[in-house]
């Protein structure tokens, strides 16, 4: 077991909301991590923590020997998260480059231990067969961290880039005396910056109508994917991968949930697939022709629909303790507005 509290960690990405929750709960257990930023980022939140900042852009190889220096571990969270498809250098750069950049850095400078904060996106997805992958108790097939990676044909720029970041770290490691560990979280439920979470979800609601999916989902609350990446840090073995999953739901069911919270009626109806694929690329040429830089609903969007994404963290929980809140307590928590135990909002009494 890794001792925390002997040792000098690094957080990457630490101004993203998952980076930001790892800080707040290293913080709870009396750890002050190095935290690694960019010249543009904002780092009040760090700055109230009182911890030392080094800066670095991680595509940048040289900058990165002054970033490990003295450091013992390394928690990496920084990465780019988005469906979009005309960004695969960008994701390239950030998503592969920057984790395989700082990895050889650590490795050079003697790093013990290395976390990458990966998405259940590089591990794969459960095939819908017939529209159908279960019932009502839940899908008949969940991924684990056995499964054999099957979405590289989609090429979709996040995913592929996901992926190869893990490929590219374990090669490197086969070589290396610094340990990786991989950790894979499930879709992030996180409160946002505004903090009315109840408000958004009742303008969403009040839409004259909304698609049903029947697609299951995965859902984490940040509460526990934070607390169990720091696990991973401490308990994972080397070599391994831990998937960080909550709840399986419906896209149906889960609708259904935030119905009952809010007190709104959803207007659902089911899409036909040519008509989604048809509003996806309406939607990108339309801002392409008018110069919008912000694209909600993309044709990479669509093809996930073929897919349930269902996981199991049965490893985590064995190996690392980790635990997740049931997703229903989680909406009702972020639904109310009282979504506490964060760094934007703290426990009862910080």
């Amino acid at each position: 077991m890794f001792d925390l509290q002997q040792a000098r960690i690094l957080v990457t990405g630490a101004t993203g909301k998952l980076g930001r929750e790892v800080l707040y709960h290293l913080n709870r257990q009396g750890i002050k991590p190095v935290v690694q930023v960019r010249k543009d980022s904002d780092t009040s939140y760090i700055d109230s923590l009182g911890l030392e900042k080094r800066t670095s852009d991680l595509r940048q190889e040289t900058e990165l020997a002054g970033l490990v220096d003295g450091i013992d571990a390394i928690i990496h969270c920084a990465a780019i998260v988005h469906f979009r498809r005309d960004r695969l250098t960008q994701f390239t750069g950030v998503n592969v480059f920057g984790a395989l950049n700082l990895y050889k850095a650590a490795s050079q400078a003697g790093v013990k231990r290395f976390v990458h904060v990966s998405s259940v996106v590089g591990i794969g997805a459960i095939p819908r067969r017939n529209g159908n992958n279960g019932s009502k108790r839940g899908p008949s097939v969940t991924a684990n961290e056995e499964f054999e990676f099957n979405l590289g044909h989609l090429r979709v720029p996040y995913i592929m880039t996901k992926r190869a970041a893990e490929d590219e770290l374990r090669k490197a490691a086969a070589e290396s005396k610094t340990e990786l560990v991989i950790v894979n979280p499930s879709i992030v439920v996180a409160p946002s910056r505004t903090g009315d979470d109840r408000g958004k979800a009742r303008k969403m609601f009040g839409r004259f109508f909304m698609p049903d999916f029947r697609n299951w989902v995965n859902l984490v609350d940040i509460r526990d994917a934070a607390p169990g990446i720091i696990a991973a840090l401490e308990k994972g073995r080397d070599g391994e991968r831990y998937i960080l999953a909550g709840d399986d739901i419906t896209g149906h069911d889960l609708v259904l949930a935030v119905s009952s919270i809010i007190g709104r009626i959803p207007h659902l109806i089911t899409i036909p697939r040519t008509l989604l694929n048809t509003a996806a690329r309406f939607s990108l040429w339309w801002a392409r022709v008018f110069g919008k830089s912000r694209i909600r609903f993309y044709p990479d969007l669509v093809k996930l629909l073929d897919y349930d994404w269902a996981f199991s963290s049965m490893k985590a929980r064995k190996e690392l303790n980790f635990s997740a809140r049931s997703i229903y307590n989680t909406l009702e928590d972020l639904l109310q507005n009282n979504f506490l135990g964060t760094s934007r909002r703290g426990h009862p009494g910080e």
